[in-house]
């Protein structure tokens, strides 16, 4: 997931708190999957309440990339193993 604008740091601390992390090393082995920012926008604007739900929701939706650092491969801010 690519953190977008709108974020507030009740989410961020949530996500934190639910295992996400910020891409911080390298080489980075992880294997990662990308959720649609449409599904990022949702999860922004939902109740606390909603987020687990909309998460797993988003996280289904998710397709395969390549790895971080691979040639034509865009930063992962926040992932998950």
């Amino acid at each position: 997931m690519t953190v977008q604008a709108g974020m507030d740091n009740d989410l961020w601390h949530w996500l934190l708190d639910a295992g996400w992390r910020e891409l911080t090393y390298r080489p980075d082995r992880r294997n990662y999957r990308e959720i649609p920012a449409s599904w990022v926008t949702r999860l922004i604007d939902s109740l606390p309440e909603d987020r687990a739900q909309i998460l797993a929701l988003a996280s289904g939706k998710a397709r395969g990339r390549p790895k971080a650092g691979d040639p034509g491969t865009l930063p992962a801010y926040v992932t998950r193993e």
